[in-house]
């Protein structure tokens, strides 16, 4: 707990100093983000992530009575990650796209070689292969009234496998000499949802004041920027950051020209020395972020879901029986089905409190029917020899909510304290095969307080800080049907992390 109250310190130290720094470099206090609303816009991007990794080791090690062991080993790791990302906004919709493919390969291969008495050797290889895809939807259509409609989904899907060989001079039987893996999963979900308020995202708002408050402070402004001037620039800003280039110095070149054109069909160019398009290209590539929003929403709707999952596991034996040796091949492979249907209500208010200040609240409620069915094989030798079904129905409501303080005084620093809160009560009933099913109540509650610090010094010292508290609680009721028998377990765990760190630049 000291160690919080240090950092409740630093964070408090930090405000004020902040608070200093930015209390001389306020142009525009009296603009609203609030005001602003975003003009019709539609981004999109594509981007492609290969890697590559690889590693080679040997190790010999040498001992007295002459023994020696070598161990050789080598790894390969190949990935490529591909998103597809697409935002439109305009009076009557708001939705974004996202549909992702990734691809993963893993190699490895040891050996081991032992000269003793006489000279042993081992080895393994491992290989494989992940394949996962997704999509993920929203769609909100809106009527004059700012009520809305929304049809989304959510589509995840993963297909995995992967072989082990182990080979010896010497075998300890049984002796396993290859396993196999494959599995997939997939889900989907359909929110329908229907609601009333919009959200707004204010950041361009934010980056036309720090584009005019650094311009007037250096004099490169005719006249101090109104309300009207301010929304014009950030509209100009959306529409001009949203166009699509390919090369992205050509982009650079005409999202300057463009914002100088702006300047002067408005009046606002004054002198255009070195620093007029300095501070504009500065502003431009760091002042864009944080995220800053502003709104309320309300939604109610169903969220019906489905999904399956299998995994398959097959291992090959070698034994011995009367002298001699005989393989054996054991698979085992489970297969899930499930299905919910919720009933939900979201509650979103992001409130900027003035240019530097953001407040966050969220909260949501539902209430959840699921459903599964398990379906376990065990095979020798492809003869059946075990097979089981599991059924689990497991309803449950739930309630979550959280409140975030952000600070932001300037473009390159952010402060936030975020408090969360939830609780969720379960009510399952477990039946395998024909035995008697058993209930389960349960209740879960969590509580969390987060503490998050970047704070911009100079380019050659830079703060980041990140502090949490979490508490989680868990009361498990078991009890059997065909017995007055039951068991009370509860689990209470709570955690406290903390990652700072000084980054100091030399340059």
């Amino acid at each position: 707990m000291k160690t919080i109250r240090h950092f409740t310190r630093l964070f408090l130290l930090s405000l004020f100093f902040t608070g200093m720094l930015t209390n001389s470099l306020q142009a525009q206090t009296d603009f609203n983000l609030s005001d602003y609303k975003n003009p019709d816009y539609n981004w999109r991007s594509l981007d492609f992530r290969f890697g590559l990794n690889g590693n080679n080791s040997f190790q010999k090690n040498a001992f007295q009575n002459n023994d020696v062991n070598k161990d050789y080993q080598n790894t390969f790791y190949s990935n490529l990650n591909t998103r597809y990302f697409s935002v439109r906004n305009s009076q009557y919709y708001q939705g974004s796209q996202t549909y992702w493919l990734n691809f993963a390969a893993n190699s490895y291969h040891g050996k081991s070689v032992s000269d003793n008495s006489f000279t042993t050797e081992s080895s393994k290889k491992y290989n494989s292969q992940h394949l996962a895809l997704g999509a993920n939807s929203i769609n909100r259509y809106y009527n004059d009234k700012k009520r809305f409609f929304e049809v989304d989904l959510n589509l995840t899907g993963d297909l995995g496998n992967s072989v082990t060989k182990n080979e010896a001079d010497q075998e300890a039987y049984p002796y396993t000499y290859k396993n196999r893996r494959n599995n997939y999963q997939v889900s989907a979900s359909l929110p329908l949802l229907v609601g009333t308020g919009r959200i707004e995202e204010v950041q361009d708002a934010r980056l036309a004041v720090y584009i005019l408050d650094d311009l007037q402070k250096a004099g490169d402004l005719t006249k101090t920027p109104d309300k009207e001037d301010i929304l014009a620039f950030a509209s100009f800003i959306t529409e001009t950051k949203n166009q699509r280039y390919f090369d992205s110095r050509i982009r650079k070149i005409a999202d300057i020209t463009a914002i100088d054109s702006f300047l002067i069909v408005n009046g606002l160019k004054g002198q255009s020395d070195a620093s007029y398009y300095t501070l504009i290209n500065d502003n431009w590539d760091y002042a864009a972020g944080p995220s800053r929003s502003s709104g309320r929403r309300f939604s109610i709707g169903l969220v019906p879901g489905l999904g399956s999952t299998f995994d398959e596991l097959k291992w090959y034996n070698r034994d011995t029986l009367n002298a001699s040796v005989f393989e054996t091949t054991n698979k085992n492979n489970n297969q899930e089905i499930f299905w919910n249907v919720d009933a939900v209500a979201y509650y979103v208010c992001e409130k900027p409190l003035n240019l530097y200040w953001q407040q966050s609240t969220q909260v949501n409620v539902g209430y959840s029917l699921y459903k599964s069915n398990l379906h376990t094989k065990d095979y020798v030798d492809n003869v059946l020899g075990f097979e089981r079904d599991v059924v689990t129905n497991s309803p449950n409501l739930g309630l979550n909510m959280s409140y975030a303080l952000g600070y932001f005084p300037n473009s390159r620093t952010n402060i936030s304290m975020t408090a969360g809160a939830g609780i969720r009560q379960y009510w399952e009933d477990t039946k395998v095969d024909d035995d008697p099913k058993v209930d389960i109540n349960q209740t879960n509650v969590n509580g969390s307080l987060i503490l998050t610090c970047y704070y911009y010094f100079s380019p050659q010292l830079r703060l980041s800080v990140n502090v949490s508290e979490e508490y989680y609680y868990s009361l498990n009721k078991y009890k059997e049907a065909a017995i007055s028998n039951s068991d009370v377990e509860n689990t209470k765990n709570f955690a406290s992390r903390i990652t700072a760190s000084f980054t100091y630049s030399i340059f």
